[in-house]
């Protein structure tokens, strides 16, 4: 705070040290009527000038004609007015720096020329009817060699006749006295509402590219169009320095009937939210704005002078714009739209300050004063941001909740689709539990109880039949534990389940078995169906083969794993045996199918019996 305190004393105590600035409040003013537009002269000559000079006091401004011009020879031919304006400079001491001559606004259509004693200081080369005429002038009067402060400075309008004008007061200084004034004024008066609708438009971009995603929120596109018309409405208090790229009647024709357009755009996002659209007034709205589109168009210019229609056009616009935001109020506010509330009696603190900006720009107020339409566009940004970012948090906060919404209606969907695939799996379990024991244990009781109900039974067959049933019961359980797609567990279980019956029939396992890849599809089924496989080999070998040695190997070939049994029994004819196959090897076959496996029996390379099973490494 003391650093900004500091600041603000520099800047008060630099222009106090400098010389002071001189005030020209007084003027003379000759008036010389003409047709066309006409170049300066090199030199001017006040004492040749023909007419009386009249006493005015700055800053001095006439009232503009408010009827448009239709006369056809004036059109064609349009009247001028050469207007005069003689200021005398006190005599100034000598300074080590230039001095400048500051005219805060030339306020009038046409151009300007500045001499300082006779020889032409300054002339504007902008557009007749937008010439820069709210920025202010920066004039050196003895910049060069051996020159001297002026005595008599005059200042040349040239300008439509019925078009008003006027000149503020004059300020001669130098820079350090002086300069501060021109750049506030310049700050407030040009570089402010250009900054302001520059940034209003860029968000209007921003506005647009969003709509272009989504078209359904017409909000979007209707605050585009309103930064898009609020940027052409306040071109021309920044513009015409230099000369236009256009002619003066189409930029007329932009400047007018973008504040229309503005209107317009508001009339349709007032609409949007309070959602109370009154048709009378939207065509109302539609028919004005494009009747002055019409009337204000160069073609019909032989017609009427757009640009001298437009005070009147103005007059109008605002009894529209108090009409659309009066009844916005009252539609918003039954409505209940906060936004519409502030945006609607925004509206009307625009028309007010539209009705003084037509005062001032017909000279019916001090043409030094400033306007205050650009800095509307300022409040109005601000609340056409808030109501884009309330819209945007709204629709946040919606899709949020849709999102929930969904989020739980999908975690109810996965909970009862998890609970149907639990079931699922339990009744296939069961179902493939079921299944298995119906052919295996269940077929081996159901043998076993034949035979004891027929006397055929003794001691020794119960012993193997219940035998068999423990090693099937063995071999379902194990095929339920998680083995993780890991073959080697699988076997290493079957060892572990086999080993103590083999080792009682008196034969030795020979375990060879090598690393292997993970197979991923081998879950509890699949591994049912490889255990029985297997578990029906080493049956036969201790049943039928007589052998003192089973040898347990397996291989990698290629996208293949191998599972070699070999025995060394008395073997048998492989031949034979597949003609005529049994329900075994059947069963074997069947099995290894079901999983994408293949199951061989062949000889033995020092006799007894090979069963070769392969798995695919990945289905």
């Amino acid at each position: 705070m003391r650093w900004l305190l500091l600041l603000c004393f520099i800047c008060w105590l630099a222009p106090a040290q400098a010389e002071q600035p001189v005030h020209i409040t007084k003027a003379e003013l000759l008036t010389i009527p003409g047709h066309r537009y006409s170049p300066p002269p090199y030199e001017a000559d006040d004492t040749k000038l023909q007419g009386q000079w009249q006493a005015v006091t700055l800053p001095h401004a006439l009232i503009r004609q408010l009827t448009p011009l239709t006369d056809p020879e004036q059109l064609a031919n349009p009247p001028t007015v050469v207007t005069w304006y003689r200021m005398q400079v006190p005599v100034l001491p000598a300074v080590g720096e230039p001095r400048y001559l500051y005219i805060p606004r030339w306020k009038t259509d046409g151009q300007i020329a500045v001499y300082g004693d006779r020889r032409l200081l300054y002339q504007s080369h902008q557009s007749i009817n937008w010439n820069g005429w709210n920025i202010p002038l920066w004039i050196a009067l003895d910049a060069t060699a051996g020159a001297t402060p002026p005595r008599t400075i005059l200042l040349r309008i040239e300008r439509p006749a019925g078009s008003g004008g006027g000149i503020s007061t004059l300020w001669v200084g130098t820079d350090d006295s002086l300069n501060w004034r021109y750049r506030i004024r310049n700050l407030v008066q040009v570089q402010l509402p250009y900054a302001s609708s520059s940034a209003f438009l860029a968000v209007g971009l921003f506005s647009f590219f969003v709509w272009l995603r989504l078209r359904s929120e017409s909000i979007y596109l209707l605050f585009f169009a309103i930064s898009v018309a609020s940027f052409l409405r306040t071109l021309h208090y920044h513009v015409g320095e230099t000369r236009l790229p256009i002619s003066d009647e189409w930029f007329s024709w932009i400047t007018i009937n973008a504040t229309f357009a503005l209107v317009l755009a508001t009339q349709f996002f007032l609409n949007y939210l309070h959602r109370r659209p009154l048709r009378w007034l939207n065509y109302t709205v539609v028919a004005y704005t494009v009747l002055i589109g019409i009337l204000t168009l160069p073609w019909l210019s032989f017609l009427i002078d757009a640009y001298s229609l437009a005070p009147l056009a103005y007059l109008a616009l605002m009894f529209v714009g108090v009409t659309v935001t009066g009844v916005g109020v009252v539609l918003c506010w039954k409505a209940g739209s906060r936004e519409g509330l502030m945006l609607s009696g925004w509206g009307i603190t625009g028309m007010l300050l539209a009705l003084y900006d037509w005062l001032l720009q017909n000279n019916y107020v001090d043409i030094e004063s400033i306007y205050l339409g650009p800095f509307n566009n300022i409040g109005a940004f601000l609340i056409f941001m808030y109501i884009i970012y309330q819209r945007f948090v709204d629709a946040n906060a919606s899709l949020q909740r849709r999102l929930k919404q969904r989020e739980d209606e999908l975690e109810i969907t996965h909970r009862r689709l998890r609970e149907i695939a639990l079931m699922q799996q339990l009744h296939e379990e069961r179902m493939r539990l079921t299944q298995d024991m119906h052919d295996g244990m269940g077929s081996s009781l159901v043998t076993a109880l034949l035979a004891v109900e027929r006397g055929n039974a003794d001691a020794g067959m119960v012993a193997d039949v219940l035998k068999h049933c423990i090693d099937d019961l063995k071999l379902t359980i194990d095929s339920m534990e998680p083995i993780e797609a890991d073959l080697l567990l699988l076997l290493a279980n079957l060892r572990y389940r086999l080993g103590p019956r083999l080792e009682s029939a008196g034969i030795r396992l020979r375990w060879e078995v090598a690393d292997v890849p993970m197979m991923e599809w081998i879950d509890p089924r699949n591994s049912l169906h490889i255990l029985r496989i297997l578990q029906e080999a080493f049956t036969n070998i201790v049943k039928h083969a007589a052998a003192s040695e089973i040898r347990v190997a397996t291989a990698v070939e290629g996208e293949t794993v191998v599972v070699i049994i070999d025995d060394n029994g008395k073997g048998f004819s492989v031949a034979a045996g597949v003609e005529n196959e049994g329900k075994g090897l059947r069963n074997q076959r069947r099995r290894a199918a079901s999983i994408g496996a293949e199951v061989t029996v062949e000889p033995g390379d020092h006799g007894g019996t090979r069963l070769v099973l392969r798995l695919p490494v990945a289905r």
